[in-house]
């Protein structure tokens, strides 16, 4: 890898005590490195940036659950090394606690150079880790802000990253996001909504949609996949994406999931006793598939209902399947021994499952809606998608082409031999139920 180009700085004293240091890591501790920030601004010449990067790095939860934590231990401690290999002389790297990580670097002259040290970062620390004889997926999250743009002292320079860290992580995985000062105004929106939340699933705010899926050959939906939405009497109607994380702060995701479970394996039971045999596919996290009382919820959910198993479907993503690969092989054929049906979203989106597949027990791949939006312009993602059909249909597994928008996207994908189709184009089912 190309060493960054040296940028001016001015010299100021490190504090390297050695009870200043973490530990675990290495790296200076959250006091040293605010510390550290302070004498890079009151430093700073004119024209001069500081930029303050606040780091999270992402799994570190998942890898002590699944793996143990003298081996979340180690995958802190390498990700932490190649964030400060990363840097250079000036720049300086802390640990503020836990899995999160503080990134000064001085003497920016181009807002623009911030953009080039997160991408090295994201990059460097984005290489896969082997823990055990396991291939973990590590990748981090990055907010910035920056001296003397977005604040004056380290306390708001702190503040504003960490607000911009936080919009990073509600985008997914390996994101960075530059304050801005909207972002305020979402902070006060994000406390106020997680404390909304709180009590929504005792007061019957949730409610599901179910988008179809439509065979590809009759034109006929086959099965619907359940979306949670939340009404809140404050912020009105909010997808998943809005208050997930707010569910997973406040420890309810496994309430959630059951009672998505509960409702969709509901209301699929009444629509096959009066002979609509729709089968119903409901996404689960890795975290909620893994934690342990995953398979007690399904067994809850299927007595409750009555519904035969092979009308549920659970999914999850390729990349939520990466984090670990082991433990969802097995879980995954308890699952398909009571008859449950299970299926792989967003496949080829990057991660690498495609070596696993032979063992996987799944019944559907959903394609990379990547695939779909550019599936009429682009010869090597229009490749792609046939060589997935071709080799999904040798192993006996069904595609699901997902994000579809146009007639012309859905007719394409229907002569190269997808089984169903999901998107836009067609109108969502909406079902409310609340508990």
């Amino acid at each position: 890898m190309q060493q960054p180009s040296p940028r001016f700085q001015p010299h100021v004293p490190m504090v390297s005590a050695p009870a200043c240091h973490d530990e675990l890591t290495g790296l200076t501790t959250r006091k040293v490195g605010a510390q550290q920030l302070e004498m890079q601004i009151a430093a700073a010449a004119e024209g001069d940036r500081v930029a303050v990067l606040h780091i999270d790095v992402d799994q570190l939860k998942e890898v002590n659950h699944s793996l143990g934590l003298e081996l979340g231990d180690i995958y802190l401690q390498r990700i932490a090394r190649r964030i400060r290999h990363c840097l250079v002389d000036g720049e300086i790297v802390s640990r503020l606690g836990s899995d999160e990580i503080l990134v000064v670097v001085p003497g920016i002259r181009h807002p623009e150079e911030v953009s080039a040290i997160v991408e090295r970062l994201l990059d460097r620390a984005g290489q896969p880790i082997e823990l055990a004889g396991q291939t973990v997926l590590a990748s981090c999250c990055i907010g910035a802000s920056l001296f003397p743009d977005h604040g004056r002292t380290v306390n708001e320079l702190m503040r504003h990253a960490n607000l911009a860290r936080c919009q990073a992580q509600r985008l997914g995985r390996r994101r960075y996001q530059l304050f801005t000062p909207e972002l305020l105004d979402d902070d006060f929106d994000y406390c106020a909504l997680r404390s909304a939340f709180q009590g929504a699933l005792d007061r019957g705010e949730l409610e599901l949609l179910y988008r179809p899926m439509l065979c590809a050959r009759s034109g006929q939906v086959v099965a619907v996949s359940a979306l949670p939405r939340w009404r809140s009497a404050r912020f009105g109607g909010l997808e998943p994406e809005r208050w997930m994380a707010a569910a997973a702060d406040n420890g309810q995701l496994a309430d959630i999931c059951l009672w998505v479970l509960e409702n969709a394996c509901q209301h699929a039971s009444s629509w096959f006793e009066v002979g609509v045999g729709l089968r119903v596919v409901v996404h689960v996290s890795i975290a909620g598939l893994l934690d342990g009382g995953f398979l007690e919820r399904v067994d809850l959910a299927l007595g409750r209902s009555g519904l035969p198993p092979e009308l549920l479907e659970i999914e999850v993503t390729e990349g939520g399947l990466m984090q670990d690969i082991h433990g969802a092989v097995t879980l995954f054929e308890q699952l398909k021994a009571k008859g449950v049906r299970l299926s792989v979203d967003g496949f080829g989106s990057g991660y690498t499952v495609l070596g696993h597949l032979s063992r996987l027990p799944v019944g559907t791949l959903k394609l990379s809606e990547l695939f779909i939006h550019e599936c009429l312009d682009n010869p090597r993602h229009q490749a792609i998608i046939r060589a997935v059909i071709g080799m999904a249909h040798a192993l006996d597994i069904e595609v699901v082409a997902n994000g579809i928008s146009t007639r012309q996207q859905a007719d394409f994908l229907r002569q190269q031999g997808c089984d169903l189709l999901q998107g836009s184009l067609w109108a969502r089912m909406e079902y409310l139920h609340t508990r």
